[in-house]
């Protein structure tokens, strides 16, 4: 799938064309790598996640305002935080991010970073104005099929056959929390093949295609057979990155180890 790239002052802008609608993929390079979403129509814009640091932030809202088009929502999966920008446009999540908003992974890793980052991190979450349920909605003209997970949810674009999930990155790691959400992963991939996406959205890389699909699902068969063969979490790491020596994400992959060999 082609774009038109458009740099600005830190992040970039890949814009994808699909005629009635036109997505806009924002890539912060900030130390996380965020990527936040703007899907187009003729009369509006719809905002999916935003970036974590004041100075996307800013280059964020004047971007979307140059599109001189009605803001008709903003939608929530991971990244509910960047509150101080567009604060009067209806802010939409799940349940199970609000519920993380405020005691789980979500509220954990915000408190996290707020102390790694600092005052650059934009800790400030953005106010939830409508629960998304566990089905289709439209906004402005955007169609969204919503997927519920515990935390956070899975979002489908039907009208670009497009799909937002949470992490995929065909050459960087990823938060495997075991063999079961290996699985549960390589299942939910397969799922995306069947259904032909054009592109697979995430937050922390830039759009991707099935072929990458097909990279990742390799790639996590791999790391459980690694863990098998592995006596240690510290030999696990050293086999990961040397099958994967030009992999980012590092501290993923410690994070993955941890839940491979969690007694160690």
């Amino acid at each position: 799938m082609e774009s038109k790239k458009i740099n600005l002052k830190k992040g970039f802008v890949d814009v994808y064309d699909f005629g009635d609608i036109k997505l806009h993929a924002y890539q912060t390079n900030d130390l996380m790598y965020d990527e936040s979403y703007i899907l187009e129509n003729k009369d509006n814009v719809l905002l999916v996640e935003f970036p974590a640091f004041y100075d996307n932030l800013e280059e964020f809202e004047q971007y979307v305002r140059g599109l001189n088009k009605k803001i008709v929502g903003k939608v929530f999966s991971d990244h509910p935080n960047g509150g101080t920008i567009f604060k009067d446009v209806r802010g939409y999540a799940s349940e199970g991010t609000i519920r993380s908003m405020k005691e789980g992974t979500i509220n954990n890793l915000v408190t996290g970073f707020k102390t790694s980052f600092g005052g650059t991190f934009a800790k400030e979450y953005h106010n939830i104005t409508d629960i998304l349920e566990d089905n289709k909605v439209n906004i402005g003209g955007f169609e969204l099929n919503i997927t519920y997970h515990d935390e956070n949810i899975e979002i489908e674009f039907p009208q670009i056959n497009c799909v937002y999930t949470h992490m995929l990155g065909h050459d960087c790691h990823s938060i495997v929390a075991g063999e079961n959400h290996a699985n549960a992963i390589i299942e939910q991939l397969k799922g995306y093949k069947e259904k032909g996406y054009n592109l697979i959205l995430s937050s922390h890389y830039t759009p991707e295609t099935l072929t990458d699909v097909d990279t990742k699902i390799a790639y996590l068969e791999n790391i459980k057979k690694i863990a098998i063969e592995s006596k240690n979490i510290n030999e696990f790491k050293e086999e990961v990155k040397k099958e994967y020596p030009n992999y980012s994400g590092l501290n993923y992959l410690d994070m993955t180890a941890s839940y491979f060999f969690p007694q160690n």
